[in-house]
């Protein structure tokens, strides 16, 4: 009882902040078409920065505690640093009560482990988002997703794929500068990507993208309401729900739905593949030929692209207008700047030799001598931003 009260409450506390105007300005138009032309007041919430990680962090606290996960109850100050974190405040990764909790025993952390690998992360979260993520929002992906009608459908399509580069590159941008940052103050975070480029299926994507919010659905949601214990039927709509939910929780916007709901049927599909593949001792997608692995990643590839139109679109009526774009025939042709196509490819070869490059990294920090490391690393941050263009939007992430 009180777990469940807990969850309800903090999802309520966070309905009402983010969902408030929402619903005010919902209300005010059906009634307004009905010849009741009410007008509801403008709260003018202020949001503390983070709300939805917040949110997220106090409920998996209430639930390890409520399980007895957490060894030790915490002290009022460990708990109030566990949930407001300032490296993983805004974006994650969301880590878990017992894995930090046990961080801050006995003062907490004395040195700094794992030094290379911090400034890894936080030189290659610099490159995605300044170098990559930066250039192609200001160059291509804001101009053409808020008037799609006004581009060729090449134009469009590449801002597409583009779009798909960007999202990546800036949501682990932040999650690897905030690994890094905690990491040079002597805290071990979770990891937060693990190629999710690279999957091969709808499930193995989600078991590599956002990782640490894919898990607290997984523990917190979809294993409660019953996960696989109810049948094949039950299984399936536990997933949707999910899915559904994870949308909700990025803004209350039908967009949102429908890209959760899309995620969910994706997952229902691939799951429906695998309990047929066991039923008949076939082999996993895995363990197939190359062949078959590689339209496997394609299928993948292309259906998660797709779905980000949803996710990115302002509305459901540019979203339609976006995808109708891309279908018409009879859009005239424009020019497509070079470097565009040059900063997305490279975007995607980033995605798939990121963990080689990281450990080339790290291992030249760790060859050189400390003096020489240092001018190493500096060099290189400098000349991120100058490569970078002058404009530097916002994370993404920070809007949710």
């Amino acid at each position: 009882m009180f777990l469940a009260l807990s969850i309800v409450v903090n999802f309520s506390v966070l309905g009402l902040f983010k969902y408030y105007e929402f619903f005010r300005s919902s209300f005010e138009s059906l009634f307004f078409k009905i010849g009741l032309p009410i007008s509801f007041p403008l709260l003018g919430i202020i949001l503390p920065i983070g709300i939805s990680f917040y949110i997220l962090r106090a409920i998996s606290y209430n639930a390890d505690i409520y399980s007895g996960k957490v060894a030790e109850m915490p002290s009022f100050i460990d708990v109030l640093l566990y949930i407001a974190f300032f490296p993983q405040l805004l974006a994650g990764p969301i880590s878990r009560a017992p894995e930090f909790l046990i961080q801050l025993k006995d003062g907490g952390s004395k040195k700094i482990e794992d030094l290379w690998e911090s400034f890894s992360f936080i030189i290659l979260g610099l490159f995605k988002k300044i170098v990559i993520s930066s250039y192609l929002v200001v160059r291509i992906t804001d101009d053409v997703f808020a008037v799609p009608q006004n581009h060729s459908r090449l134009v469009v399509l590449l801002a597409l794929f583009a779009y798909a580069i960007v999202i990546y590159c800036d949501f682990s941008a932040y999650s690897d500068m905030s690994i890094g940052f905690a990491g040079l103050l002597g805290f071990k975070s979770p990891v937060n990507f693990n190629g999710p480029y690279l999957s091969h299926d709808i499930q193995d994507f989600w078991r590599r993208w956002h990782m640490t919010l894919s898990f607290w659905f997984r523990d917190y949601v979809y294993i409660p309401l019953g996960g696989n214990r109810n049948g094949p039927l039950g299984k399936y709509l536990n997933l949707v729900i999910v899915m559904t939910l994870a949308g909700l929780w990025h803004g209350a916007s039908i967009n949102f739905i429908i890209w959760g709901l899309l995620n969910g049927v994706g997952l229902v599909v691939v799951h429906i593949h695998h309990d047929y593949r066991k039923r008949k001792n076939l082999a996993p997608v895995e363990k197939t030929s190359y062949v078959s692995k590689f339209f496997c990643w394609l299928a993948t590839f292309l259906f998660i692209t797709f779905n980000w139109i949803f996710f990115r679109s302002g509305t459901i009526g540019d979203a339609f207008t976006f995808i109708k774009t891309i279908f018409n025939p009879l859009k005239a042709t424009e020019p497509i700047q070079f470097y565009v196509i040059l900063v997305t490819l490279i975007g995607f070869l980033f995605c798939i030799f990121e963990k080689h490059i990281f450990d080339g990294l790290t291992l030249v920090q760790k060859k050189l001598p400390v003096f020489l490391t240092a001018i190493f690393i500096v060099f290189i941050i400098v000349l991120i931003f100058k490569i970078g263009p002058e404009t530097i939007p916002s994370f993404i992430y920070f809007s949710f």
